[in-house]
Protein backbone atom coordinates (compact mmCIF):
# COMPACT_ATOMS: atom_id res chain seq x y z
CA UNK A 1 0.00 0.00 0.00
CA UNK A 2 1.29 3.56 -1.00
CA UNK A 3 0.85 6.46 2.17
CA UNK A 4 1.74 9.70 1.69
CA UNK A 5 2.13 11.65 5.47
CA UNK A 6 1.80 15.57 5.25
CA UNK A 7 3.83 16.82 8.28
CA UNK A 8 4.78 19.90 9.52
CA UNK A 9 8.37 19.24 8.79
CA UNK A 10 9.53 15.67 9.45
CA UNK A 11 11.57 14.48 8.88
CA UNK A 12 13.50 18.09 8.89
CA UNK A 13 13.66 19.62 11.78
CA UNK A 14 13.48 19.04 15.75
CA UNK A 15 10.29 18.54 16.48
CA UNK A 16 7.70 15.64 15.65
CA UNK A 17 9.83 12.94 16.84
CA UNK A 18 6.70 10.63 17.55
CA UNK A 19 5.45 11.10 13.65
CA UNK A 20 9.18 10.19 13.30
CA UNK A 21 8.79 7.01 14.78
CA UNK A 22 5.21 6.03 13.45
CA UNK A 23 6.06 6.94 9.79
CA UNK A 24 9.29 4.51 10.42
CA UNK A 25 6.95 1.93 12.07
CA UNK A 26 4.41 2.03 9.06
CA UNK A 27 7.83 1.39 6.69
CA UNK A 28 8.30 -1.57 8.78
CA UNK A 29 5.30 -3.11 8.08
CA UNK A 30 5.75 -3.14 4.48
CA UNK A 31 3.72 0.30 3.61
CA UNK A 32 5.29 2.12 1.09
CA UNK A 33 5.70 5.99 2.24
CA UNK A 34 5.87 9.26 0.66
CA UNK A 35 6.66 11.80 2.87
CA UNK A 36 5.68 15.42 2.32
CA UNK A 37 6.37 18.13 5.11
CA UNK A 38 4.80 21.86 4.89
CA UNK A 39 6.96 23.59 5.36
CA UNK A 40 10.54 22.06 5.78
CA UNK A 41 13.66 23.35 7.01
CA UNK A 42 17.33 21.61 5.93
CA UNK A 43 18.31 20.36 9.26
CA UNK A 44 17.70 16.67 9.81
CA UNK A 45 18.35 16.31 14.20
CA UNK A 46 17.13 13.39 14.67
CA UNK A 47 18.63 9.58 13.08
CA UNK A 48 14.92 8.57 12.39
CA UNK A 49 14.58 11.43 10.44
CA UNK A 50 17.50 10.33 8.66
CA UNK A 51 16.29 6.70 7.87
CA UNK A 52 13.00 8.68 6.48
CA UNK A 53 15.04 10.94 3.80
CA UNK A 54 15.09 8.84 0.80
CA UNK A 55 11.08 8.44 1.37
CA UNK A 56 10.39 12.46 1.41
CA UNK A 57 10.04 15.32 -0.58
CA UNK A 58 11.65 18.31 -0.28
CA UNK A 59 9.80 21.44 -1.24
CA UNK A 60 9.97 24.73 -0.28
CA UNK A 61 6.33 26.19 1.22
CA UNK A 62 6.34 29.05 -1.79
CA UNK A 63 8.52 29.20 -4.98
CA UNK A 64 7.71 30.67 -8.11
CA UNK A 65 6.95 26.75 -9.73
CA UNK A 66 4.85 26.62 -6.88
CA UNK A 67 3.12 29.44 -7.42
CA UNK A 68 2.52 29.19 -11.80
CA UNK A 69 1.47 25.22 -10.84
CA UNK A 70 -1.37 26.97 -8.69
CA UNK A 71 -2.36 29.61 -11.61
CA UNK A 72 -2.45 27.14 -13.65
CA UNK A 73 -4.61 24.71 -12.08
CA UNK A 74 -7.07 27.53 -10.99
CA UNK A 75 -7.60 27.66 -14.49
CA UNK A 76 -8.01 24.38 -15.65
CA UNK A 77 -9.73 22.87 -12.55
CA UNK A 78 -13.23 23.96 -11.26
CA UNK A 79 -12.89 21.39 -8.03
CA UNK A 80 -10.18 24.11 -6.90
CA UNK A 81 -12.67 26.96 -6.83
CA UNK A 82 -14.97 24.84 -5.17
CA UNK A 83 -12.21 24.24 -2.04
CA UNK A 84 -10.93 27.62 -2.08
CA UNK A 85 -15.03 29.26 -2.15
CA UNK A 86 -14.89 26.47 1.12
CA UNK A 87 -12.10 28.00 2.54
CA UNK A 88 -13.38 31.23 2.45
CA UNK A 89 -16.49 30.77 3.66
CA UNK A 90 -15.44 28.09 6.70
CA UNK A 91 -12.03 29.28 8.08
CA UNK A 92 -13.42 31.11 11.24
CA UNK A 93 -11.15 34.01 11.68
CA UNK A 94 -8.92 35.74 9.11
CA UNK A 95 -5.85 34.24 10.77
CA UNK A 96 -6.87 30.65 9.91
CA UNK A 97 -7.97 32.20 6.32
CA UNK A 98 -4.64 32.84 5.38
CA UNK A 99 -3.06 30.40 7.22
CA UNK A 100 -5.02 27.81 4.58
CA UNK A 101 -4.77 30.49 1.91
CA UNK A 102 -0.75 30.19 2.37
CA UNK A 103 -0.41 26.46 1.70
CA UNK A 104 -3.03 26.40 -0.62
CA UNK A 105 -0.32 26.66 -4.19
CA UNK A 106 1.94 23.78 -2.65
CA UNK A 107 -1.20 21.62 -1.87
CA UNK A 108 -2.40 22.02 -5.38
CA UNK A 109 0.91 21.01 -6.61
CA UNK A 110 1.07 17.83 -4.57
CA UNK A 111 -1.95 16.54 -5.80
CA UNK A 112 -0.52 16.03 -9.18
CA UNK A 113 2.37 14.35 -7.16
CA UNK A 114 0.49 12.35 -5.17
CA UNK A 115 -1.71 11.19 -8.40
CA UNK A 116 1.16 10.38 -10.63
CA UNK A 117 2.73 8.60 -7.49
CA UNK A 118 -0.34 6.03 -7.53
CA UNK A 119 -0.91 7.11 -3.65
CA UNK A 120 -3.93 5.26 -2.38
CA UNK A 121 -4.22 7.28 1.26
CA UNK A 122 -3.39 10.28 2.13
CA UNK A 123 -2.43 10.80 5.94
CA UNK A 124 -1.72 14.25 8.30
CA UNK A 125 -0.87 14.85 11.08
CA UNK A 126 -2.30 17.78 13.36
CA UNK A 127 -5.97 19.24 12.14
CA UNK A 128 -4.56 22.04 11.41
CA UNK A 129 -2.81 23.49 7.85
CA UNK A 130 -1.23 20.39 7.00
CA UNK A 131 -4.63 18.78 7.35
CA UNK A 132 -5.81 21.77 5.13
CA UNK A 133 -3.02 20.30 2.61
CA UNK A 134 -4.21 16.52 2.74
CA UNK A 135 -7.89 17.64 2.18
CA UNK A 136 -7.20 20.05 -0.62
CA UNK A 137 -5.04 17.13 -2.39
CA UNK A 138 -7.51 14.81 -1.71
CA UNK A 139 -10.42 16.91 -3.04
CA UNK A 140 -8.49 17.58 -6.42
CA UNK A 141 -7.48 13.37 -6.68
CA UNK A 142 -10.28 11.55 -4.96
CA UNK A 143 -7.47 9.84 -2.87
CA UNK A 144 -9.30 9.41 0.65
CA UNK A 145 -7.35 10.84 3.74
CA UNK A 146 -7.25 11.15 7.37
CA UNK A 147 -5.98 12.90 9.84
CA UNK A 148 -4.01 12.62 13.31
CA UNK A 149 -5.54 15.29 15.62
CA UNK A 150 -3.14 16.07 19.06
CA UNK A 151 -4.35 18.59 21.44
CA UNK A 152 -4.08 22.29 20.32
CA UNK A 153 -5.20 21.82 16.80
CA UNK A 154 -8.50 20.92 17.89
CA UNK A 155 -9.01 24.15 20.05
CA UNK A 156 -7.58 25.88 17.15
CA UNK A 157 -10.65 24.13 14.85
CA UNK A 158 -9.61 25.18 11.80
CA UNK A 159 -12.35 23.99 8.90
CA UNK A 160 -12.55 20.91 11.95
CA UNK A 161 -16.05 20.58 10.99
CA UNK A 162 -15.93 20.32 6.84
CA UNK A 163 -12.80 18.32 7.23
CA UNK A 164 -13.73 15.37 9.76
CA UNK A 165 -16.83 15.20 6.96
CA UNK A 166 -14.75 14.42 4.19
CA UNK A 167 -12.17 12.34 6.02
CA UNK A 168 -12.34 8.73 5.86
CA UNK A 169 -11.79 8.46 9.84
CA UNK A 170 -9.85 11.16 12.17
CA UNK A 171 -7.88 9.26 15.13
CA UNK A 172 -7.69 11.52 18.37
CA UNK A 173 -4.79 10.16 20.18
CA UNK A 174 -7.27 10.44 23.47
CA UNK A 175 -10.65 10.03 24.90
CA UNK A 176 -10.42 13.73 26.06
CA UNK A 177 -9.34 14.81 22.56
CA UNK A 178 -12.18 12.80 21.15
CA UNK A 179 -14.86 14.00 23.56
CA UNK A 180 -13.34 18.02 22.33
CA UNK A 181 -13.59 16.96 19.01
CA UNK A 182 -17.28 16.13 19.04
CA UNK A 183 -17.87 18.75 20.77
CA UNK A 184 -17.10 21.34 17.98
CA UNK A 185 -18.67 18.57 15.01
CA UNK A 186 -21.45 16.91 16.56
CA UNK A 187 -22.23 13.54 17.59
CA UNK A 188 -23.39 12.65 14.01
CA UNK A 189 -19.17 11.91 13.55
CA UNK A 190 -18.89 9.73 16.36
CA UNK A 191 -18.59 6.73 14.01
CA UNK A 192 -15.81 8.49 12.38
CA UNK A 193 -14.02 9.93 14.82
CA UNK A 194 -11.75 7.16 16.49
CA UNK A 195 -9.17 7.07 19.63
CA UNK A 196 -5.74 5.67 18.85
CA UNK A 197 -2.92 6.36 21.24
CA UNK A 198 0.47 7.14 19.60
CA UNK A 199 3.19 4.83 20.79
CA UNK A 200 6.64 4.10 21.86
CA UNK A 201 9.13 1.63 20.65
CA UNK A 202 9.74 -0.80 23.59
CA UNK A 203 13.68 -1.10 24.40
CA UNK A 204 15.07 -4.26 22.51
CA UNK A 205 17.06 -5.10 25.18
CA UNK A 206 15.56 -4.93 28.75
CA UNK A 207 16.50 -1.52 30.10
CA UNK A 208 19.12 -1.09 33.74
CA UNK A 209 17.84 -2.37 36.81
CA UNK A 210 20.17 -1.08 38.80
CA UNK A 211 20.98 2.62 39.01
CA UNK A 212 24.50 3.49 38.59
CA UNK A 213 26.43 4.31 41.62
CA UNK A 214 26.19 8.20 41.99
CA UNK A 215 25.90 10.65 44.80
CA UNK A 216 22.11 12.21 43.79
CA UNK A 217 18.56 11.44 43.06
CA UNK A 218 18.23 12.19 39.39
CA UNK A 219 15.24 13.89 38.33
CA UNK A 220 14.73 14.51 34.78
CA UNK A 221 11.85 17.02 32.45
CA UNK A 222 12.08 16.29 28.48
CA UNK A 223 10.05 18.82 27.26
CA UNK A 224 10.03 22.10 25.04
CA UNK A 225 10.37 25.09 27.41
CA UNK A 226 6.76 26.01 26.99
CA UNK A 227 3.88 27.73 29.03
CA UNK A 228 2.37 24.33 29.21
CA UNK A 229 4.49 22.43 30.24
CA UNK A 230 4.91 24.06 33.92
CA UNK A 231 8.46 23.65 34.05
CA UNK A 232 8.24 26.75 36.46
CA UNK A 233 6.21 24.09 39.66
CA UNK A 234 9.27 21.71 38.99
CA UNK A 235 12.04 24.81 39.77
CA UNK A 236 10.11 25.52 42.77
CA UNK A 237 9.32 22.02 43.87
CA UNK A 238 13.45 21.76 43.59
CA UNK A 239 13.57 25.30 46.00
CA UNK A 240 10.84 23.78 48.58
CA UNK A 241 12.75 20.44 48.71
CA UNK A 242 16.02 21.80 49.80
CA UNK A 243 14.41 23.81 52.27
CA UNK A 244 13.64 20.78 53.61
CA UNK A 245 17.23 19.47 53.73
CA UNK A 246 16.75 17.28 50.43
CA UNK A 247 20.46 18.09 48.98
CA UNK A 248 21.35 14.71 47.27
CA UNK A 249 18.67 15.99 44.63
CA UNK A 250 19.54 16.86 40.41
CA UNK A 251 17.25 18.26 38.34
CA UNK A 252 17.82 18.16 35.04
CA UNK A 253 15.73 20.48 32.20
CA UNK A 254 16.18 18.82 28.56
CA UNK A 255 15.14 20.76 26.19
CA UNK A 256 14.85 24.44 24.57
CA UNK A 257 12.27 27.20 23.55
CA UNK A 258 10.92 30.81 24.50
CA UNK A 259 11.37 30.33 28.05
CA UNK A 260 14.61 29.57 28.48
CA UNK A 261 15.78 32.45 30.03
CA UNK A 262 12.95 33.32 32.03
CA UNK A 263 13.33 29.38 33.52
CA UNK A 264 17.38 30.14 34.29
CA UNK A 265 16.86 33.36 35.58
CA UNK A 266 14.39 31.68 38.02
CA UNK A 267 16.57 28.48 39.39
CA UNK A 268 18.96 31.56 39.61
CA UNK A 269 17.39 33.42 41.51
CA UNK A 270 16.12 30.57 44.35
CA UNK A 271 19.92 29.44 44.47
CA UNK A 272 19.70 26.48 42.32
CA UNK A 273 22.72 26.56 40.33
CA UNK A 274 23.88 23.29 41.57
CA UNK A 275 20.49 22.01 41.46
CA UNK A 276 19.05 22.88 38.60
CA UNK A 277 20.80 21.90 35.28
CA UNK A 278 19.74 22.98 31.70
CA UNK A 279 20.76 20.26 29.15
CA UNK A 280 19.49 22.28 26.01
CA UNK A 281 17.83 19.72 23.16
CA UNK A 282 19.00 16.28 23.18
CA UNK A 283 18.50 14.08 20.20
CA UNK A 284 16.21 11.55 20.41
CA UNK A 285 18.81 8.61 20.37
CA UNK A 286 20.90 10.35 23.40
CA UNK A 287 17.79 10.70 25.16
CA UNK A 288 16.88 7.11 25.22
CA UNK A 289 20.20 6.14 25.74
CA UNK A 290 20.32 8.00 29.12
CA UNK A 291 17.41 5.88 29.87
CA UNK A 292 18.79 2.65 28.95
CA UNK A 293 21.69 3.31 30.94
CA UNK A 294 19.52 3.72 34.10
CA UNK A 295 20.88 7.32 34.39
CA UNK A 296 17.22 8.92 34.95
CA UNK A 297 15.83 7.81 38.64
CA UNK A 298 12.18 9.88 37.84
CA UNK A 299 11.02 11.41 35.03
CA UNK A 300 8.40 14.84 35.68
CA UNK A 301 6.15 16.64 33.66
CA UNK A 302 4.36 19.12 35.53
CA UNK A 303 2.10 20.47 32.98
CA UNK A 304 -0.46 23.00 33.45
CA UNK A 305 -3.48 24.33 31.21
CA UNK A 306 -2.27 27.58 30.23
CA UNK A 307 -4.33 30.62 30.25
CA UNK A 308 -5.70 30.37 27.22
CA UNK A 309 -6.71 27.07 27.32
CA UNK A 310 -3.47 24.91 25.67
CA UNK A 311 -3.08 21.69 27.73
CA UNK A 312 -1.25 18.34 27.24
CA UNK A 313 -2.59 15.42 25.05
CA UNK A 314 -1.07 11.99 26.07
CA UNK A 315 2.66 13.12 26.16
CA UNK A 316 5.11 10.74 24.61
CA UNK A 317 8.03 11.90 26.35
CA UNK A 318 6.27 10.35 29.52
CA UNK A 319 5.72 7.02 27.12
CA UNK A 320 9.34 6.90 26.61
CA UNK A 321 10.45 7.22 30.19
CA UNK A 322 7.77 4.53 31.47
CA UNK A 323 8.88 1.78 28.56
CA UNK A 324 12.64 1.85 29.98
CA UNK A 325 11.29 1.38 33.70
CA UNK A 326 11.15 4.70 35.24
CA UNK A 327 8.81 6.14 37.46
CA UNK A 328 7.07 9.27 36.27
CA UNK A 329 5.43 12.28 37.86
CA UNK A 330 3.23 14.26 35.83
CA UNK A 331 -0.59 15.91 36.65
CA UNK A 332 -4.15 15.74 36.18
CA UNK A 333 -4.63 17.75 32.87
CA UNK A 334 -5.24 16.70 29.31
CA UNK A 335 -4.92 13.35 28.74
CA UNK A 336 -2.68 12.46 31.00
CA UNK A 337 -4.47 10.63 33.73
CA UNK A 338 -5.58 8.21 30.37
CA UNK A 339 -1.69 6.87 30.82
CA UNK A 340 -1.21 7.15 34.63
CA UNK A 341 -4.23 6.03 35.51
CA UNK A 342 -4.42 2.61 37.43
CA UNK A 343 -1.11 3.18 39.25
CA UNK A 344 1.18 3.41 36.04
CA UNK A 345 2.51 7.17 37.76
CA UNK A 346 2.03 9.41 40.36
CA UNK A 347 -0.76 12.21 40.10
CA UNK A 348 -0.41 15.92 41.53
CA UNK A 349 -2.75 19.01 40.88
CA UNK A 350 -1.41 20.90 38.11
CA UNK A 351 0.25 24.31 39.40
CA UNK A 352 1.18 22.73 42.65
CA UNK A 353 4.88 22.62 43.38
CA UNK A 354 4.30 21.48 47.17
CA UNK A 355 2.44 18.29 45.40
CA UNK A 356 5.50 18.47 43.11
CA UNK A 357 8.08 18.16 45.64
CA UNK A 358 5.50 15.87 48.06
CA UNK A 359 5.68 13.03 45.04
CA UNK A 360 9.75 13.71 44.48
CA UNK A 361 10.77 12.30 48.00
CA UNK A 362 8.16 10.14 47.73
CA UNK A 363 9.63 8.13 45.05
CA UNK A 364 13.19 9.50 46.40
CA UNK A 365 12.49 7.67 49.87
CA UNK A 366 10.55 4.38 49.07
CA UNK A 367 11.72 1.77 47.24
CA UNK A 368 9.08 -0.51 47.06
CA UNK A 369 7.19 2.34 45.84
CA UNK A 370 9.93 2.89 42.71
CA UNK A 371 9.59 -0.58 41.58
CA UNK A 372 6.13 -1.04 41.55
CA UNK A 373 5.85 2.42 39.64
CA UNK A 374 8.56 1.03 37.52
CA UNK A 375 6.47 -2.42 36.52
CA UNK A 376 3.25 -0.75 36.03
CA UNK A 377 4.48 2.27 33.70
CA UNK A 378 6.19 -0.49 31.47
CA UNK A 379 3.24 -2.82 31.59
CA UNK A 380 0.79 0.13 30.67
CA UNK A 381 2.71 1.40 27.91
CA UNK A 382 3.27 -2.12 26.36
CA UNK A 383 -0.06 -3.01 26.34
CA UNK A 384 -2.16 0.43 25.42
CA UNK A 385 0.69 2.38 23.78
CA UNK A 386 2.92 -0.15 21.75
CA UNK A 387 4.29 1.55 18.83
CA UNK A 388 4.14 -1.48 16.84
CA UNK A 389 0.76 -2.54 17.97
CA UNK A 390 -0.84 0.68 17.22
CA UNK A 391 1.00 1.31 13.76
CA UNK A 392 -0.64 -2.30 12.99
CA UNK A 393 -4.29 -0.58 13.44
CA UNK A 394 -3.52 2.69 12.28
CA UNK A 395 -2.30 0.84 8.73
CA UNK A 396 -5.47 -1.20 8.90
CA UNK A 397 -7.57 1.36 9.04
CA UNK A 398 -6.08 3.35 6.47
CA UNK A 399 -6.14 0.11 3.92
CA UNK A 400 -10.05 -0.01 5.00
CA UNK A 401 -10.51 3.58 3.15
CA UNK A 402 -8.90 1.79 -0.25
CA UNK A 403 -12.58 -0.56 -0.95
CA UNK A 404 -14.21 2.96 -1.03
Amino acid sequence: MKIAYITAHAPFGRGETFVLEEMLAVAELGADLLIVPRNPPKEVFHDPGRQLLDRTVWLPLFSAGICLAFLKAVILKPRLWKVLTNIFRHSRTPKILVKNLAIAPKAALIADLLRQAKVQHIHAHWGSTTATMAWIASELTGIPWSMTLHRWDIAEDNLLRLKVKRAAFVRCISEDGRREVLRIVGDQYQHKVKVLHMGVRLPDTPPAQLRPPRPAFVVACPANLVRKKGHRYLIEACALLRERDVHNLKCLIIGDGPLDEELRQRSKALGLNDVVQFLGRLSHRELIQMYGRGEVDVVVLPSIVTENGEKEGIPVALMEAMAYGIPVISTETGGIPELLGGGAGLLVPPGSSQALAEAIVKIMRDGSLRTQLARSGKAKVETDFNLKLNTEKLLELMKGTCSR
